[in-house]
């Protein structure tokens, strides 16, 4: 069964991306635009010496691939360099807080991760995709390329693709998958044409383009990450061309942002679903990530199982010894924590921030009593 898997990786290969810092070709069909007010610009930060050549490899990459360009923009925030977990690789931060101050947050749903985790009892086996350098998937227009300029002490450069750290970034991301995984619309006729015939045919779709453009052709566009140059707002949800019907739902459930979770009643549904997923996203154009992806696994990193969620065994010991912060910043910090999170997180350490809480706001609201503050202890009521 593992030959099976194996030979659906290697058909839809063109997709996958490897380890390092994943150079993804453009999505197709959606545009990253920002409304922002006056230019913000700032200084440029220091950067350790032996860190000054991965900036610089990083950054010429970055160029090759059309992912950068030079900028003479109002704009300019400064960069923060972050290790990898692999000690190898650096990740290109920009600290864009006073630019995200200025931005209007666009209005779309992020899914609820409780949502997400649900309906696995029955599950054997499990898939999870990891979506390659996500957001530099998508598109910029040339507004949205100004407002996200960085400096660096390597040079003054700008996105021409969707960078980390932008507002609204990740609900970008989300609209983009979403309409991957459950077919609302469609590509225009001008992009479709673009789109490997062998897809096509999958999904049973007339392109309504060239005729005498050969498969190979097709595919070598493919290959260069070849799109249609979008420089407006007229996305695919603005054209609004509807999917026909066996285009729709996939997976019956959403990503969280650039992460797909799945499973299987059976090996043979695991292999199915990932098949049409996959052509699913080579006919947007969108990359995973390989070494960060998990096929045909009995339980995925997020310790999903036919079981149930379980606490990670490295979070595991630390929270079971957390302590309450001794200051009421701190406790705020803390309870802040997701009804996802507090399912796994000791009981004891989340009465001890909600009593915390509730002395804070005894002594500011000067209420009295100390039974309506506290409410009830664990074993009570």
């Amino acid at each position: 069964m593992w030959m099976c898997l194996r030979a659906i990786r290697r058909k839809h290969q063109s997709i996958f991306q490897g380890e390092g810092n994943a150079l993804p070709f453009p999505a197709r069909g959606l545009v990253c635009d920002l409304d922002v007010g006056e230019p913000v610009s700032q200084r440029v930060r220091r950067i350790s010496g032996e860190l000054l050549p991965k900036v610089y490899e990083l950054l010429k990459r970055l160029l090759e691939t059309g992912l950068i360009e030079y900028s003479e923009s109002a704009w300019a925030s400064p960069i923060v360099i972050v290790m990898k977990k692999n000690g190898k690789d650096i990740r290109l931060c920009i600290d864009y807080r006073l630019v995200n101050q200025l931005i209007k947050l666009m209005n779309y749903p992020l899914p609820l991760i409780d949502e997400l985790m649900s309906n696995f009892s029955a599950t054997m086996w499990f898939m999870t995709l990891d979506m390659a350098s996500n957001f530099w998937a998508v598109p910029m227009t040339a507004r949205a390329k100004l407002i996200s300029a960085f400096i660096c002490p390597l040079g003054h450069f700008q996105w021409r693709r969707m960078p980390f750290g932008l507002k609204n970034a990740p609900l970008i991301y989300q609209q983009l998958l979403d309409n991957c995984l459950w077919g609302f619309v469609r590509l225009p006729q001008e992009e479709e044409r673009q789109v490997d015939p062998e897809v096509l045919q999958f999904l049973g779709i007339q392109s309504g383009g060239d005729r005498g453009q050969t498969r190979a052709d097709n595919q070598s566009q493919v290959s260069r990450g070849a799109v249609v140059s979008r420089t407006s707002t007229d996305t695919v949800f603005h054209q609004n061309r509807v999917a026909p019907e066996q285009m729709g739902p996939v997976l019956f459930r959403s990503s969280y942002i650039v992460d797909i979770i799945y499973g299987a009643l059976s090996w043979d549904d695991l292999c199915k679903t990932l098949v049409a997923l996959l052509y699913r996203l080579r006919y947007w154009n969108i990359s995973v990530s390989l070494p960060k992806s998990e096929f045909g696994v009995k339980k995925c990193k997020y310790l999903v199982s036919s079981d149930g969620i379980r606490t990670s065994p490295k979070a595991g010991p630390e929270s079971a010894r957390a302590t309450l912060p001794g200051h009421i910043k701190g406790i705020e910090s803390v309870s802040t924590i997701k009804p996802s999170s507090s399912r796994t997180c000791p009981s004891q350490l989340l009465y001890q921030v909600h009593r915390g809480l509730a002395r804070h706001c005894g002594r500011t609201l000067r209420i009295i009593g100390r039974a309506a503050t506290l409410g009830a202890r664990p074993g009570q009521g």
